[in-house]
């Protein structure tokens, strides 16, 4: 069978379940995450190759998965983000693209200063931790999560791209009682904040297989962990330290009137790339 053929065959599978656009776009994922090819010129010289037993087997396994609605980013174990590799397993989210653009207008911001002290809660498999790292240079960066799951993901992929993070295990919604003193240039954070009636709304490879801990959160409470962590941030950002969140597109004007309330002043909602209010930024008010 050549590599042609092999496309052709996960097209053709995916497609009834997926369609077609869908089906081509997962066929060049997997591909690519099994190392067949590293870009489209090299693509196109390889095409009509026989694929080898080897590449066959392992895409007629994962072609298997695929037909259960399993993510491809599990089923290869790899989801790119700000251009890194990272691995990603059942038990972490898997890192959106909304999420790049948080940490881009960051790196943006802070691009020419130095010595930031930076902070990611709920770090999950460590993609906004591990970028900001590797993206301002000198900058310290430490993160937590109260996943030992996610913790383990996060440290493998610090390690294998090289980025200096510290992980500790912290449930931002039950502290610890240590002592709280202003450490941080900023603070930020992806919590979970789908809420549980937009459930109806997802899609089943989502439901089925990302963990609910780090999507969902009750209709009566959407903002309890933009709450407890602006109440964390409060005392452990420095002077005009700032704060930066992901954030419910339809939450923004509650998320600014929650910011007001913890002392913070600066307040922007920032949309995302298909217009939506995406995204939260604060800066600690002075005392």
């Amino acid at each position: 069978m050549t590599n042609r053929q092999l496309e052709q065959l996960v097209i053709q599978n995916l497609e009834p379940l997926y369609g077609l656009e869908e089906a081509k776009s997962l066929q060049r994922y997997l591909f690519r995450a099994l190392r067949v090819f590293d870009g489209l010129s090299e693509w196109l010289l390889i095409r009509d190759n026989e694929a080898g037993k080897d590449l066959e087997t392992d895409i007629r396994k994962a072609l298997d998965e695929l037909l259960t609605y399993k993510p491809v980013q599990y089923v290869t174990g790899k989801a790119w983000f700000c251009d890194f590799e990272f691995t990603v397993r059942p038990g972490v989210l898997i890192p959106r693209p909304e999420t790049e653009e948080l940490v881009y207008l960051i790196r943006n911001r802070c691009s020419n200063r130095h010595g930031l002290r930076i902070l990611d809660i709920g770090t999950g498999s460590g993609a906004i931790a591990v970028s900001l790292a590797k993206l301002l240079k000198d900058a310290y960066v430490e993160a937590t999560d109260v996943s030992d799951a996610a913790l383990s993901i996060a440290a493998v992929n610090a390690e294998k791209l090289g980025a200096r993070v510290k992980f500790r295990k912290e449930d931002i919604l039950n502290p610890s009682d240590g002592e709280y003193k202003p450490v941080f240039n900023l603070i930020v954070s992806n919590p979970p904040y789908v809420k549980r009636s937009e459930m109806a709304k997802m899609q089943s490879n989502v439901l089925d297989f990302e963990p609910s801990l780090a999507l969902f959160v009750n209709d009566d409470q959407p903002l309890i962990y933009y709450d407890a962590i602006a109440a964390y941030a409060e005392r452990m950002l420095l002077e005009d330290g700032e704060l930066w969140f992901e954030i419910n597109e339809c939450e923004g004007s509650s998320i600014y009137r929650l910011l007001e309330s913890h002392s913070f002043s600066g307040i922007r909602i920032i949309k995302d790339m298909h217009g939506k209010d995406r995204f939260a930024c604060a800066v600690l008010a002075s005392s």
